[in-house]
């Protein structure tokens, strides 16, 4: 009797538990069905009654907004344009006439037309500021919503009035948009004898293959170092990550998992070739707080696994899986599906994403991983690297004047006068010009001049007559003139390397003031002297090296 007891306890309780999850999900149901009403029914009372008749279609776009803006950060409603972002991560392609455009000083202009585009062949060049569209002035517009005029169906046509330095009138083109296809890598070469550099932008469908064609392309060149740049790369897609590792890290092994509610969401990518950077490649992975998303799957994996060195800065912190759902045509809305983890477990979402009020099936993280060879890492919002380079913040006179456009704008206004970036390097006067620029331009004020302003008026407004105050005052303008000039002379060497910047990428586009800037950039050169010392860039994989985030 007792055993047959014994066999009907389980079967009662696996029965109690399903009846108990069975009324645990009914009562869920039911809360979200009857909070669907109360929404229905708050929306219906105020479109119906409401002192003004509202637009339908916008007043619901921002109650959507609203349910949004209570989740993360990154979940959100997207409408009409904003699809364009998603279509050139998906796709890496858009209609448009091929030029990437910058603002700055309040005016649209062309940073570079892309090569082989219809505004390249027309003969746009780099500086150009886009003055009207269609006709139209520029400035009735935002950036965004100029951008998106320009942009257009393959085979339409769109009219530009552009200003170009040198010449007095403004120049029309009418350009045929024609479909423009982005590059994620957007410049690769050798850095040094035996280093390799390739510089990715984001992460799209395009990645795998162009990455592919940048790896082959160093190692033909005898690369036995391999830099990649992932700073200020915002992500992208999570398959070009996980593709892109799939080039570096050993076959079937684990390279990031996800999980979260759905059975789709719950899954395990694991490095599904053999790499085609050898293991006796060194590689270092550059990172800042502009790193986010792909760009810290690819890092962490790389440092979880000990395949490299991670240098520069703590990257952003996302560690949060989207998934685009369809609504129709124009609209679709982007929901958090999924966390991510990296090899050694880490969970590297910044704390704080959502109001916990809102979650019911809270969880809790474990902080402290090891990497392959036994280091010690953290999960506390991003990764941080082997080796933290402290940057240089840009000095008093070069900050402000980076600030105001003068530096670009000098470059735009001085293009003509050369032929070639080169003619530019070799310009021994070419300081002396930016002083005499500088001379038409407001006044810069160095720490303390602005109050001294302030002082100096309510000193007049006292007694303006006083010779003790006047004195000091006149000392003190005097004393700042001074240091105004010796300031231009501490800080020559910065003028110059940013004017130089700004002629290359008017010269020679992006990829031209890239390579400019590598020149002078203080992670490459740390990135270098690691990977060129085997002991250093040995002991930065040992077990010893402790990683906080």
């Amino acid at each position: 009797m007792k055993k047959h007891r014994k066999k009907i306890i389980l079967p009662l309780i696996i029965i109690t538990v399903i009846v108990s999850i069975g009324i645990t999900q009914s009562s869920y149901y039911r809360k979200i069905s009857q909070s669907q009403r109360l929404i229905n029914q708050v929306y219906n009372r105020i479109v119906s009654t409401y002192l003004h008749q509202l637009d339908p279609e916008e007043f619901s776009k921002a109650t959507i907004n609203s349910l949004t803006e209570n989740l993360d950060p990154f979940t959100s409603f997207i409408v009409e344009d904003d699809q364009y972002n998603i279509n050139i991560l998906t796709r890496g392609k858009y209609g448009g006439v091929g030029i990437q455009l910058g603002y700055r000083n309040n005016t649209m202009s062309v940073i570079a037309p892309m090569d082989g585009g219809p505004a390249k062949k027309a003969g746009i060049i780099s500086g150009d500021i886009i003055i009207k569209i269609d006709d139209e002035d520029v400035k009735k517009y935002s950036f965004n919503d100029a951008a998106a005029k320009i942009r257009g169906q393959k085979g339409t046509t769109v009219k530009l009035t552009v200003k170009r330095f040198g010449d007095d009138e403004p120049i029309d083109f009418s350009l045929i948009r024609s479909e423009i296809t982005v590059k994620d890598v957007t410049y690769s070469g050798m850095i040094s004898n035996t280093t390799g550099y390739i510089r990715l932008n984001r992460f799209s469908t395009l990645t795998p293959s162009e990455m592919r064609s940048s790896i082959k392309s160093l190692l033909n060149s005898k690369a036995s170092e391999i830099v990649l740049d992932l700073r200020d790369n915002s992500g992208g897609l999570l398959s070009a990550a996980i593709d892109v590792l799939d080039l570096i890290i050993p076959k079937d092994v684990s390279l990031v998992s996800t999980k979260g509610r759905s059975k789709e969401s719950n899954r395990t990518f694991y490095s599904r070739n053999n790499p085609l950077i050898p293991e006796d490649i060194k590689i270092a992975i550059l990172i800042n707080q502009g790193s986010a998303s792909s760009s810290e799957i690819v890092a962490g994996a790389i440092q979880d696994l000990d395949r490299g060195i991670i240098i520069g800065n703590k990257s952003y912190g996302k560690g949060l899986v989207q998934t685009v759902f369809s609504i129709d045509s124009k609209r679709s809305v982007k929901v958090t599906t999924a966390r991510y983890y990296i090899p050694s477990g880490r969970f590297i979402q910044n704390p704080d994403y959502i109001d916990n009020k809102y979650i019911l099936n809270k969880t809790k993280e474990d902080s402290t991983f090891t990497t392959l060879n036994g280091r010690t890492v953290y999960a506390n919002g991003g990764i941080t690297p082997d080796s933290t380079i402290t940057l240089d913040p840009m000095k008093s006179l070069t900050s402000q004047f980076w600030r105001n456009g003068y530096f670009y704008s000098f470059a735009q206004e001085n293009k003509y006068r050369y032929n070639s970036f080169e003619d530019v390097v070799k310009d021994k006067n070419l300081l002396i010009e930016f002083e005499k620029y500088l001379d038409k331009k407001d006044n810069i004020l160095l720490p303390g001049q602005k109050e001294l302003i302030t002082v100096s008026e309510k000193i007049n407004e006292l007694d303006s007559t006083n010779i003790n105050a006047n004195k000091a005052l006149k000392d003190l303008n005097s004393f700042y003139m001074d240091q105004q000039s010796k300031q231009m002379i501490v800080e020559k060497n910065e003028l110059k390397e940013i004017l130089l910047l700004e002629f290359a990428g008017l010269f020679n586009g992006p990829e031209g003031r890239l390579k400019q800037a590598l020149k002078d950039d203080k992670v490459i050169k740390t990135a270098l002297d690691m990977l060129s010392d085997k002991n250093i860039y040995q002991a930065s994989l040992s077990p010893k090296e402790i990683i906080e985030n």
